[in-house]
C-alpha cells in the first residue's frame, strides 16, 4: 500500500477526505488486460469513508460514472470544502450509513482523477501513455481494483453499487467475484452496451480526434484538443437528460435578439449556452484521452464476452440484486432494466426491481439522490 496522501477537490485546494493510493505490478510482473496488453504499473485513487470492521466484510463498493472520480462523499464531514457527487446517499444515519458500513469509492482504471490512465507516467518512459496507453475494458476496471481492497483486508463486500457506467463495473464484479459479493444494485445502467449508446459515444469520439490539436492522443507537450473535448460533453450530455427537463429549464427562451448574427460562435437560445457551460466545466477537469478510452471501455461492456449466453453469465451471479429503473431515462430507459431484471431472475439471481420517478432523465440519480436513499437503505437492512 502506498503511504496515504492528502485529497484534493476539485478546484485544487486541500479537503479533508483523504485519498489514497495503491500500486501493484511491475516490469517483471506487469497488469495483463483482456486484450492480452499489459501495462507495468497500476496505481488505483480510492477514497474511504468509515471503519472496516475486525472481519472486513462490512463493506460498500461504489462505482463511477464515466466522468466520475473517487471523490463520492465529502460534505458530512463539517469541515470539507467539497461535496461528493452521492453526498445525500453516504455519511452517519444516511443510506450507506457510515457508522455501520465502511464505504470505498475507486477512480477506474483509464482515469484522470489519481487513477492510471492515459495522461499517467509511463514507467518504461517517464512521458505520459497517450496513444500508446493500450485498450481497456470494463472487466480490466474490476480486475484492477481487486489488488487493493486485498491489501485493506477486505474479504466480502456487502454491496457494490454504481450508477450508469458504475453499474456496468458494479454487475461485473458480481460476476467475476462472486464470492465476495454479497449485495448487487445497478442504477440507470445494463449488462450490455446498447447500438444507440455505442453511436452517441462514436459521434463524442469523432469531435475529440477531430480537433487538430489531438495529435493522435498526444498532445500532452502542447494544447490539449479542448473544443473537440468540450463537444463530446455536450452530445453525451444531452443524452443525460430528459425532453421534459429540457422543456421545463428552459422551452425556447432565447438570449439574444433576432436576427442573429452570422458567427460561429453565437449563441442565441439558453439551452446553448447551458450546454457551453457544461463543455467549458469538463475541459477544466478531465482528460481527452480518457474520454476516450473510457467511453470505448463502455462501448465494449457485455457480460456474457467469454461465458457463453447471457444467462450463463447472469447465472454466475451470487448477490441479492437490487435493480434501479429511472422513469424518464432515454440512455438506459427502464424497460430495459426490468427485462434485464427479468433474464436474471431466470437466471436464478434473487433480483427485484425499482423504478425512480423523476422527469430529470438519466442524470436523476444525481440531481435526485434523496430519492435513491429509501429503497437502497432498505435493501441494506434487508440483507441477511
Amino acid at each position: 500500500m502506498a503511504e496515504e496522501m492528502p485529497a484534493h477537490d476539485l478546484e485544487g485546494s486541500v479537503g479533508i477526505v483523504e485519498r489514497r493510493y495503491h500500486t501493484f505490478a511491475t516490469p517483471d510482473d506487469p497488469f495483463v488486460l483482456e486484450s492480452g496488453a499489459s501495462l507495468p504499473e497500476v496505481t488505483t485513487c480510492f477514497e474511504m469513508y468509515g471503519e472496516l470492521n475486525a472481519a472486513g466484510d462490512n463493506v460498500i463498493l461504489i462505482e463511477h460514472g464515466i466522468t466520475g472520480s473517487s471523490h463520492a462523499a465529502g460534505r458530512f464531514k463539517p469541515d470539507s470544502k467539497y461535496a461528493g457527487y452521492w453526498d445525500a446517499l453516504i455519511g452517519p444515519g444516511r443510506a450507506m450509513d457510515t457508522d455501520r458500513f465502511c464505504v470505498i469509492a475507486p477512480n477506474a482504471l483509464g482515469g484522470c482523477r489519481g487513477t492510471t490512465g492515459p495522461s499517467s507516467l509511463d514507467p518504461r518512459t517517464g512521458k505520459p501513455y497517450g496513444s500508446r496507453f493500450p485498450g481497456i475494458t470494463i472487466r480490466d476496471m474490476v480486475h484492477a481494483q481487486r489488488p487493493f481492497l486485498t491489501e485493506l483486508g477486505v474479504r466480502r463486500i456487502r454491496m457494490v453499487i454504481g450508477a450508469s457506467m458504475g453499474g456496468m463495473q458494479a454487475i461485473e464484479w458480481a460476476a467475476t467475484f462472486p464470492e465476495m459479493v454479497d449485495g448487487l444494485c445497478m442504477i440507470g445502467s445494463n449488462a450490455r452496451q446498447t447500438a444507440q449508446a455505442v453511436a452517441f459515444n462514436h459521434c463524442m469520439r469523432r469531435a475529440i480526434i477531430s480537433d487538430p490539436n489531438w495529435r493522435g492522443g498526444d498532445y500532452y507537450d502542447s494544447e490539449p484538443p479542448s473544443v473537440g473535448l468540450a463537444i463530446a460533453r455536450m452530445i453525451g450530455h444531452i443524452t443525460y437528460l430528459s425532453e421534459m427537463r429540457l422543456e421545463r429549464e428552459f422551452d425556447l427562451q432565447a438570449l439574444n435578439p433576432w436576427p442573429a448574427p452570422e458567427r460561429d460562435d453565437y449563441v442565441r437560445f439558453a439551452v446553448e449556452e447551458y450546454l457551453e457551460e457544461e463543455g467549458r466545466k469538463l475541459v477544466h477537469r478531465f482528460d481527452a484521452n480518457t474520454y476516450v478510452w473510457v467511453s470505448r471501455a463502455i462501448d465494449l461492456h457485455d457480460l456474457s464476452r467469454g461465458r457463453g449466453s447471457m444467462r450463463e453469465a447472469l447465472s454466475l451471479i451470487r448477490a441479492r440484486t437490487l435493480m434501479i429503473g429511472i422513469q424518464s431515462d432515454w440512455l438506459f430507459p427502464p424497460e430495459q432494466v426490468r427485462r434485464l431484471t427479468d433474464e436474471m431472475r431466470a437466471a436464478g439471481v434473487d433480483a427485484t426491481y425499482w423504478e425512480m420517478e423523476s422527469a430529470s432523465g438519466h442524470d436523476a440519480f444525481l440531481d435526485e439522490q434523496e430519492k435513491l436513499a429509501e429503497p437502497i437503505g432498505r435493501f441494506l437492512a434487508d440483507a441477511p
